[in-house]
């Protein structure tokens, strides 16, 4: 999984946390043991801090923006990869590149390129019962139209958590973006995002969950969007390589006037 009071484009809901359901190619840097291959590496899939190199595309639909209630549509480029820098350390790298199509107040459409959004975890190389991942998020103004971006250079804290018992994963993302520098005639960047997510596997890298983006623009009026998505996976082979395959879709728990009503994402 970039995105104020709900613009047409929110360009920092979510956008540097766990990646919402997408089609995504997996390179596996490491086996586990027992259970099926496609088994192991769901669990893994669902770890924003595991020791895949994957490279998902995710499509989003929101529906039902402003008075005409329009759908906005995304397409996000997000490669995650890790690194080992030492033996008992890894740094996973994670990078959103959102390219928008959204509806605007005179019933035209605003496309192209939104914010780029990278996180770098630094994360221990050993698992254990508590997983856990934490380090900076970086706001990069590349919007190609004022209106699909913020303008501003930003910087802040990412924070994740999760466990894995048996056939579950649960987890929550957290990070805060504060701009530093950029346009001045610009309204400062300060929102907070809060992301829980669970995952149930049912084999055979079959999985259902649900995840949450909560974010709150504190620049805003009304601070909070909340869309919450219903999903389900498969691990697959396509070819050689496997791909993770999800479809979600869900209500807005929370949204400001005028903003979305429910969306779906695959």
């Amino acid at each position: 999984m970039d995105h104020a009071r709900r613009r047409r484009y929110r360009p920092l809901a979510g956008a540097a946390g766990q990646p919402r359901p997408g089609l995504g190619a997996i390179r596996r840097r490491r086996s586990g043991r027992g259970g099926s291959q496609a088994a192991q590496l769901a669990k893994q899939t669902q770890n924003p801090v595991s020791s895949l190199i994957s490279v998902p595309f995710q499509a989003n639909w929101d529906m039902g923006i402003g008075d005409r209630k329009a759908t906005g549509t995304f397409l996000n480029f997000q490669p995650v990869v890790p690194f080992g820098i030492t033996h008992s350390t890894n740094v996973i790298l994670r990078v959103i590149m959102p390219l928008a199509s959204q509806p605007a107040a005179d019933g035209t459409r605003v496309g192209g390129l939104g914010d780029i959004v990278m996180s770098a975890f630094f994360s221990p190389a050993a698992g254990g019962k508590v997983i856990w991942g934490v380090g900076p998020v970086l706001l990069l103004p590349t919007a190609t139209n004022n209106a699909l971006g913020a303008e501003k250079f930003g910087i802040g804290p990412s924070v994740v958590v999760l466990t894995q018992p048996g056939p579950w994963t649960v987890g929550l993302l957290f990070n805060q973006i504060w701009s530093v520098s950029g346009a001045t005639d610009r309204k400062d960047v300060n929102t907070t995002l809060l992301q829980p997510f669970l995952n149930y596997n049912l084999g055979q890298g079959l999985a259902v969950g649900a995840i949450m983006e909560a974010t709150a623009n504190w620049k805003a009026d009304q601070a909070w969007t909340a869309p919450l998505l219903f999903t389900v996976s498969k691990v697959a082979m396509l070819g050689k390589r496997p791909v993770n395959l999800q479809f979600g879709a869900g209500p807005m728990v929370a949204s400001p006037d005028g903003g979305a009503t429910g969306g779906s994402a695959s």
